[in-house]
């Protein structure tokens, strides 16, 4: 790539402050200088001329993840969204958090009809039309937020429905319908969550909150990158490709109630997927490990650019941890997320005893029934490791 010309904010090098009475330093050099400036905004504004320079520009883009916060943040979504394979990897590298696209990039208001849409990210509350009665979803704000003819610039939406066990197949369907026949009015949403409202007060996720057939959401919304779902169970999905969906969470505390719900979801063509989180949590199948055997697809391999696997909250985590690291996903995997399960120092020990873990970035087994020797003995992974806190009882009184 040819060095491009020094422009007029190129650094200087004399004792003259313009660059007609002094020896203009452009180039890469010109970028490296502007990013040791002390004044901030240059070093933001270096950031953009880097791009410039090929892998060297990466390179100093990289460096700049050290940098203050405005300039850190600025340097991530370069990397993100202009970096190629070489940025990414730089941040999950970093830090897999800063890789992973998830609800948490948007800064999410909460609706209120009463005023314009101004926001790129918005929460909605589908109350019940009487409280404390069987009710069906109250619709009127999500359709009133819809007339709106500022709903285009809409990235980020959150559907907050609260559990209502008895009207669960008729009032999902509506709430869909209404959701999937405004795609038009949605054309740049991103990410979309839809669930249990109050299920976010107990680490362990548990709701009532009845789901149902999403496909139609996945066909509606093609540019969709993230999918969360918090709530009880009746998830479905038919088998269906969807490009560009990077990241799906299914957070709740019986999944596996209904087991054919797992096989929906392996079963979905996500050629894009990075980020997975399920939460396998309790079971009808009581004494009867359903999960594990389920789970081969993914662990083979199903999805190939998978980065973070997070089997969280199961009843059979020793048998899970088993199966991870006799499977191939570790060498992909940077993430590993077993916590909030029932983990135990036998299941721990075969993580230990596994190598290729230590290829991971971070593997979380927090929430667990771990004893303090067996995570002292897990803390000499090379990988970062999240123990703490330990289950105390917690999760069995969560979910009953």
């Amino acid at each position: 790539m040819s060095q491009k010309q020094p422009r007029e904010f190129d650094a200087v090098l004399s004792n003259s402050s313009t660059p007609k009475e002094g020896a203009v330093l452009g180039g890469i050099a010109g970028v490296k200088s502007r990013l040791n400036s002390s004044v901030i905004e240059v070093r933001v504004a270096a950031l953009s001329s880097a791009l410039n320079y090929g892998n060297a520009g990466i390179d100093l883009i990289i460096k700049s993840l050290q940098d203050v916060e405005q300039v850190q943040r600025y340097a991530i979504q370069i990397l993100l969204h202009k970096g190629g394979a070489k940025g990414k990897q730089a941040l999950l590298d970093y830090d897999p958090k800063l890789f992973f696209t998830t609800l948490q990039h948007w800064n999410i208001q909460t609706y209120n009809p009463q005023l314009s849409i101004t926001h790129t990210a918005y929460s909605i509350n589908l109350n019940r039309i009487q409280a404390s009665k069987p009710d069906k979803f109250d619709l009127n704000q999500l359709q009133t937020f819809l007339q709106s003819n500022q709903t285009t610039q809409i990235e980020a939406l959150a559907c907050k429905m609260w559990d209502d066990y008895w009207q669960h197949d008729t009032q999902y369907k509506d709430f869909s319908n209404v959701l999937c026949g405004a795609y038009d009015k949605l054309s740049n949403l991103k990410a979309l969550f839809i669930g249990d409202g109050d299920a976010q007060e107990t680490n362990y996720m548990k709701s009532r909150l009845l789901l149902g057939d999403s496909t139609p959401i996945l066909k509606a919304y093609p540019n969709l990158e993230v999918l969360q779902f918090r709530g009880g169970w009746g998830l479905k999905f038919d088998k269906v490709r969807h490009e560009n969906l990077k990241t799906l969470m299914i957070q709740t505390g019986y999944t596996l109630v209904q087991p054919q719900t797992l096989k929906d979801i392996i079963n979905l063509d996500l050629p894009a997927l990075e980020y997975l989180e399920i939460w396998l949590a309790e079971s009808f199948h009581y004494g009867q490990d359903i999960s594990t055997e389920q789970l081969a697809p993914i662990l083979s391999g199903k999805f190939p650019n998978l980065k973070y696997l997070g089997l969280k909250s199961s009843e059979y985590s020793d048998n899970i941890a088993t199966a991870i690291v006799n499977s191939p996903i570790l060498e992909h995997l940077a993430v590993l997320d077993l916590s909030q399960g029932t983990l135990t120092d036998f299941g721990a020990e075969t993580l230990l005893k596994c190598p290729i873990i230590n290829q991971l970035h971070t593997l979380n087994i927090s929430n667990n029934k771990l004893s303090g020797r067996q995570i002292q003995k897990l803390s000499q992974l090379n990988c970062k490791l999240i123990a703490q806190p330990q289950d105390n009882g917690q999760r069995q009184q969560a979910l009953n």
